[in-house]
Order: C-alpha cells, then structure tokens, then sequence
C-alpha cells in the first residue's frame, strides 16, 4: 500500500504523487478506498484508483541508479546526462547538429505530454513518454535532494 504524498509510477499517468487516501460509497452502499493520484507533468489530472483490486499497474519509481543506467535510452535526455556528468558533451558539430534535431522530435512528443495530446498517442509512444519522464523525474529529484543537503551542510560549518 501506498502512503500520502508518496510518488509512484501509473501506466495511464506516468509519474504521480499520491494526494490523498480517500474512502468512497459504491452504488451498493459499500465503502472502499481509493488512492488519489495527481500527475507530476499534468497538474489538472487527476485519477481515482482503488487501494484494492485495481487493474492499472502501479508501482514505485525506478530507483537513481536505474534512472542512469536507462538515461540513454531517451535522446531528449541527453542534456540532463550532460548537466549531470553522466555523458561528456560531444565536440563533433555535426553529430551535435544530428543530435539537437532528434532532441527536438523527442522534446515534441513531451510537450504533446504536458499539453494534454497523450491521450491521443498510441499506448506504445505514450508509455515510452512516461518511463522518460520518470527516469528525469527520478534524476532531478536525487539532484535537489543531493543540493538540499549540500545547502543544509554549508550553513551548518
């Protein structure tokens, strides 16, 4: 079961944070919980999930590592594998020209994401677009983290 406020992975949201536990009555008068899901990339989607008994898969997120060793596998990554060190940027000035191009298809497809066109994708592309999300979801966040506690360390000394 999962807690208030945990961020899990939803096969029809991508990346959520659980908002709330809630209770609901069925036609039949019966009380069962839900988990209220919020997804991370669509503020205004929200989804109502039995605790028990759901047919869409959720699960915990990818851990960091799994996160970096899959980084590649998304060309639209590139840039956060670079700002966080895990590829070297490339001097070749035409594969680079290669790579932004293909960058911008991918960072189209997320923005068909973010501006509520997944819906129309088919199950395939809209469930690559959600493991792309949560592997940068996952990254970024170890990121702040990681500068939270350097922050916390600096002011401590």
């Amino acid at each position: 079961m999962f807690e208030k406020k945990d961020y899990i992975y939803s096969e029809n949201m991508g990346v959520c944070v659980v908002e709330d536990i809630t209770r609901l009555i069925t036609a039949q008068k019966k009380e069962v919980m839900y988990y209220v899901l919020r997804s991370v990339y669509r503020k205004d989607k929200t989804a109502y999930i039995p605790v028990e008994h759901h047919t869409v898969d959720l699960r915990e997120l990818i851990t960091a590592e799994e996160a970096e060793s899959r980084i590649l596998d998304y060309p639209a990554l590139l840039p956060l594998a670079i700002e966080l060190g895990i590829v070297e940027a490339s001097e070749d000035e035409g594969q680079e020209d290669a790579d932004l191009s293909y960058e911008k298809e991918e960072e189209n497809k997320r923005l068909a994401l973010q501006y509520k066109m997944e819906d129309t994708l088919p199950f395939e592309e809209r469930s690559e677009l959600y493991h792309c999300g949560e592997v940068e979801f996952v990254l970024r966040r170890r990121k702040e983290q990681e500068e939270a506690k350097a922050s916390k360390k600096k002011h401590r000394s």
